[in-house]
This record gives C-alpha cells, sequence and structure tokens, in this order.
C-alpha cells in the first residue's frame, strides 16, 4: 500500500495565496460577510477628516462600525486595527490633495468582494483656492459698498 508524505508547514498543492496586504484584507472583509464599506472625507488648511458611515453587510444589515479585530503589530507593540488600516486606506485611494490648502470633500466605498477594478470608488470635489479667493474679494466689495450707501 503506497503511503503519501506531507510535510507540515507547506501550504496544500491546491491553495491560493494571498500576495498583497490588501488581498488578505479584502479576504479577511469577505469572510466576515461585509459587502461595502463608505468612508466621507473632508479637509482643508493641512488638516483632514475620514469618517466612517456604514458598514453593509451580505444579509443586508448594516452597521456604524467595523469589527474590533487586530490585523498586526506596530514596532511600539500597539495593536493595529482593521478600523485603522481600512481608514488610511480610504485617506489614501483618492487621486488629489484633498487635505492640503483648500482641500476638497466626497466619499469612498470599499467592496471587498466586488472584482478587482470594482472594489474601490471615490467621489471626491476638490475645492479651487483661486475661486474660494475670488468669491471672498466680491463678498468683501459687496461689504464696501453697502457700507458706503449708508
Amino acid at each position: 500500500m503506497p503511503t503519501s508524505h506531507i510535510a507540515l508547514g507547506d501550504p496544500p498543492p491546491a491553495c491560493g495565496v494571498l500576495e498583497s496586504r490588501e488581498d488578505q484584507i479584502m479576504a479577511l472583509l469577505g469572510a466576515l460577510g461585509i459587502e461595502e464599506i463608505e468612508f466621507s472625507l473632508d479637509g482643508g488648511g493641512d488638516s483632514g477628516d475620514s469618517t466612517l458611515e456604514h458598514v453593509r453587510y451580505a444579509d443586508g444589515h448594516e452597521d456604524n462600525r467595523i469589527p474590533d479585530i487586530a490585523i498586526g503589530f506596530h514596532p511600539r507593540g500597539e495593536a493595529y486595527t482593521l478600523e485603522s488600516y481600512l481608514e488610511n486606506l480610504a485617506s489614501d485611494l483618492p487621486e488629489g490633495d484633498w487635505i492640503n490648502n483648500e482641500g476638497g470633500y466626497g466619499e469612498v466605498f470599499i467592496r471587498p468582494t466586488a472584482d478587482e477594478d470594482e472594489r474601490f470608488e471615490y467621489n471626491m470635489t476638490f475645492r479651487d483656492e483661486y475661486e474660494d479667493e475670488d468669491e471672498f474679494d466680491e463678498d468683501l466689495e459687496d461689504a464696501d459698498a453697502g457700507e458706503d450707501a449708508r
């Protein structure tokens, strides 16, 4: 009777390996039954805020928090959580500077179970500092004209 040899520690031959950290996180979110996560972003003046709007699960229910799961450790020994990873990911996805100067605002969607090219979506509006300055100057001129009329 032939015997098979299995080396301990080797992955099974048919096992796919998730190559990137992002793929691992998306697989974890899928295993948790999460279909969509939405963050809103709002920034300007060298700072920005990202706010979790909702977490939608495959069974249809929504929550306003991400499961509290440690996914690694910082060199200082502090746990690095799933929530902090996703918040950083959402903040880095938009192609544009939504934080500095006049900044911008919008929303980011993370869909872990979608096809790779549809996994991330963002809708951002970037504030144009020159438009705002012109509007501000016009408001000042209108205010001065009102005072002159008195």
